[in-house]
């Protein structure tokens, strides 16, 4: 069954879009999950080459899409070219600490969650990240993310649940991978791509024989 979506395929601007130089083709070539994203409003994964005006000349630039339906019920695009990498002092209401400012520009993740006011003035928990491609700073509310039981067929402990949707980074062994191979990898919440993030790859190679070679011992041995 269709997913429901805050915007309809149907409903994407396709004019609008050939405006800013993009072939409506590029709507074709995305997978489920990043068409879904897209009609809810979220800014594209990848980055798409645009027509913008810079310093009084047109230009080619690389930019994220979004859509946005306004209050009127017409679908509009937005724009999110590459920036500077810079830190505000301040970001929907919340003021910067040197710390904070330090943990983003150097791991691009605040590590934490942390109030922010949306521009309905409401107050509410998020986790905060960078664009990687962009440079922007995207809140994410805390409630949209889920902190899965298991992550690859791995259990995760109640602290290591706790500590993920605190918006920290916690260690996960004997995770199986597509090729049915163990691993362990640090897990975070990405607020930039709305998802937990694998960082840390370890491969536990013949971990799984090494293992069944010590049980079959001690059998033997009992």
């Amino acid at each position: 069954m269709e997913q429901s979506t805050r915007i309809k395929k149907d409903e994407i601007p396709f004019d609008k879009l050939e405006k800013v130089g993009v072939n409506k083709d590029f709507v074709n070539r995305m997978d489920e999950n990043e068409l879904r994203d897209f009609l809810n409003g979220f800014r594209s994964q990848k980055l798409y080459t645009i027509n913008a005006i810079v310093n009084d000349e047109q230009k080619r630039i690389p930019a994220k899409l979004r859509l946005k339906k306004e209050d009127d019920g017409t679908v509009s695009v937005k724009v999110h070219p590459i920036q500077r990498l810079s830190i505000p002092e301040k970001f929907m209401g919340h003021k910067f600490t040197d710390a904070e400012r330090n943990k983003l520009v150097a791991e691009r993740n605040l590590g934490k969650t942390i109030e922010l006011t949306g521009k309905d003035g409401k107050k509410d928990n998020y986790y905060l990240a960078l664009d990687p491609k962009t440079n922007e700073l995207i809140p994410l509310r805390t409630k949209n993310i889920k902190v899965p039981d298991k992550i690859k067929g791995a259990s995760l402990s109640a602290e290591q649940k706790q500590k993920l949707a605190a918006g920290k980074k916690v260690y996960l062994d004997k995770m199986t991978g597509r090729n049915g191979k163990k691993f362990g990898a640090a897990l975070q919440v990405d607020a930039a791509n709305r998802t937990i993030n694998f960082s840390d790859f370890k491969q536990e190679k013949d971990l799984d024989k090494k293992q069944a070679k010590s049980k079959g011992a001690k059998q033997k041995v009992g």
